[in-house]
């Protein structure tokens, strides 16, 4: 995919948040450090410590913290323009001696495979001059060239040492070696620069890279940029600043892919997935809320990535990574639910005309191949098709709820005949309602007007079963049902998902609202809307979706009340849910993956990432209840 040159300078970098790359050429800017007292070179942006702050879709402004041996260091990146690049790394506190605490900027050549190759084998290259800045030498410089660009980075104040390296590997090695006064080095055919400071001649740095066309152009423009002012980025509100932040901080380039995705989470792209990953239904939230922060090249780039593979069956793939594939399992379908509030943000119909005719098979695909018992209701399940862990088994059909280990599945059988669990349950149906009326919007203003038709019918008899056969009179709520008519004693928080798809009567949402939403040894408390309910005997297991909360149910859930008209039950929905979240994201940059649904925190579980993707819908419900954005379709 192209990327427009207003982007092309961001954190591209999976391995390395904090290192800035020109995505064409490869060109990356990066800092690392070496404390003498702590005896070893690190990355700046890899290892303990870091706080990713303030960061533009655009990357046009970044900003992050960094505590390290004692040492406090803030970084800021600005773009005066697209070819440009001022960096500043700022010294907030010592933890030694100022003068054995080095800090170093690496210039040099990743192969992201982002743009044209070099035209030669011994391009793209880098040289510095004046490695060693003794009076009367001027300053040390690096220059870089790849095919038709020169780049120049000039440092405000000289440089303690200047060094060219074949490999920037051995910059490492060195410092590791001999401490912090080893010699740089002026290698042949040299890939990377180094420019080295210390802290107490340079408690503040300030480097400058610009591209040319030639290198006068080059030195010039980066000369020119040091005159710059620091840099800020306009004032935003809390919640919209947290969606931005976690949405770009974890937009990177998919180099095998070719193409821009947001990412679940850093950690998981190089360790679980080992280079890149696509699970359905989280790439699908993050082109939303990459939507709702105006960054309509990200969502639009999510969207492709998440449709952009369906089996011939019709199902969109659960999940495809480096290694592995589930195309036996789809996820709960949300895709049109996307790509019509996208489409309400943008007002762009060619959205709707790439994306409808995919998301129009699969929802047929869970009508023809998801109804086990043929009773009009749709279960999870999992094809004997396909190579992908725990394919057509119990295993599989729970990864296709997005909820795999919930106790809801714990009573389910799984039947390899009809390659499906043995019970049906509300949330699954409710959302393949919504996906039914939302496809009917979208159908509409393309106007397809008997398809929209039918699905309108569709929807309205799900809903109807939803209402009649999905609800448990006795204990007035929705839960899930096996084959065999009994109704399953455990609840998910799914049993409010009617309300999102308008199945429930009005005397149905009040009963689930009085007795289970509202209801502490239910849903409620403190820290609102548990995976399984507060007094499931499961919940106490706090693993995974056995207790904890959910950033994604408590956004659906939201949205549910909104439809239902308990706009009311929705704005305190949202104060609990933020208020857990901002107590790790306010002091800590925390966005965690899932929740204790005691005391909200999410460091207690091996299992909780620390800066997840979907962790941001929790300020998305702020963020559009400030903006007074009206509920789906109701």
């Amino acid at each position: 995919m192209t990327v427009s040159p207003s982007r092309q300078w961001n954190s591209w970098d999976a391995r390395d948040p904090l290192a800035m790359v020109h995505l064409p050429t490869g060109l990356t800017l990066r800092f690392s450090l070496f404390s003498s007292a702590d005896g070893k070179y690190r990355l700046l942006g890899q290892g303990s410590g870091i706080s990713l702050l303030d960061h533009a879709s655009d990357g046009s402004f970044i900003r992050a913290r960094v505590s390290h041996a004692g040492a406090e260091l803030e970084l800021t990146y600005s773009k005066p323009d697209p070819h440009s690049v001022l960096a500043r790394l700022r010294v907030l506190k010592t933890g030694e001696w100022g003068l054995r605490f080095w800090m170093a900027l690496e210039m040099g050549f990743q192969d992201l495979q982002g743009g044209p190759a070099p035209w030669r084998e011994d391009e793209p290259w880098v040289t510095v001059e004046n490695k060693e800045p003794m009076p009367p030498n001027a300053p040390p410089r690096l220059l870089a060239r790849h095919r038709s660009l020169w780049a120049s980075a000039q440092s405000s104040e000289p440089a303690a040492y200047g060094g060219a390296y074949a490999e920037i590997e051995t910059f490492a090695q060195d410092m590791n070696a001999r401490g912090y006064y080893v010699p740089p080095r002026e290698e042949t055919g040299s890939r990377w620069g180094v420019l080295r400071f210390n802290a107490q001649m340079h408690p503040e740095v300030c480097v400058a890279v610009a591209l040319g066309t030639d290198r006068a152009m080059a030195e010039t423009a980066s000369v020119a940029l040091l005159q710059s002012p620091p840099a800020t980025l306009p004032a935003a509100d809390e919640a919209f600043a947290a969606v931005r932040d976690i949405v770009a901080w974890n937009t990177l380039w998919d180099k095998d892919n070719h193409r821009v995705t947001t990412v679940l989470t850093r950690n998981w792209l190089t360790g679980k997935f080992s280079g890149w990953g696509v699970w359905l239904n989280d790439i699908l939230f993050h082109a939303l809320m990459a939507g709702m922060v105006g960054d309509f090249a990200t969502a639009r780039a999510n969207l492709e990535a998440a449709l952009g593979y369906q089996s011939p069956e019709g199902n969109l793939a659960c999940l495809r990574t480096t290694n592995e594939e589930w195309i036996d399992r789809a996820q709960s379908p949300i895709g049109a639910y996307v790509l019509w509030r996208l489409f309400e943000m943008t007002g762009d119909r060619s959205l709707l005309i790439e994306h409808f005719p995919t998301l129009l098979r699969a929802h047929r695909w869970w009508l023809n191949k998801r109804d086990g018992n043929g009773d009009g209701l749709i279960e999870y399940g999992s094809s004997a098709t396909g190579t992908g862990a725990f394919v057509h088994t119990k295993q599989g059909a729970m990864d296709e709820s997005f909820m795999d280990n919930a106790p809801i599945f714990d009573n389910a059988g799984f039947d390899t005949d009809a390659h499906t669990m043995t019970m049906a349950e509300p949330g699954l149906n409710s959302l393949v309602s919504l996906d039914a009326q939302c496809l009917a919007r979208i159908a509409e203003v393309l106007g397809e007007s008997e398809t929209a038709a039918a699905l309108r019918e569709t929807a309205s008899a799900l809903n109807a079963r939803i209402a009649d056969r999905l609800w448990h009179a006795d204990r007035q709520v929705f839960a899930g049902r096996h084959w065999s008519g009994a109704f399953e004693p455990s609840l998910s928080v799914t049993c409010f998902y009617p309300l999102l798809a308008g199945a429930a009567s009005n005397e149905q949402i009040n009963a689930l609202i009085d007795g289970y939403l509202l209801n502490p040894d239910k849903f409620w408390g403190e820290r609102v809307l548990p995976s399984s309910a507060n007094d499931d005997p499961a919940s106490v297991d706090n693993v995974y979706w056995r207790g904890r909360i959910w950033p994604p149910h408590i956004f659906l859930v939201w949205e549910g009340l909104r439809r239902a008209g308990r706009d009311d039950l929705a704005t305190e929905v949202s104060h609990r849910a933020w208020a857990m979240f901002a107590s790790g994201w306010r002091d800590a940059r925390v966005c965690r993956e899932n929740f204790h649904r005691q005391d909200g925190q999410g460091d207690d579980s091996p299992d909780a990432d620390r800066f997840y993707s979907w962790g941001a819908l929790i300020p998305a419900t702020v963020m559009l209840t400030a903006a007074g954005t009206y509920a789906l379709i109701g």
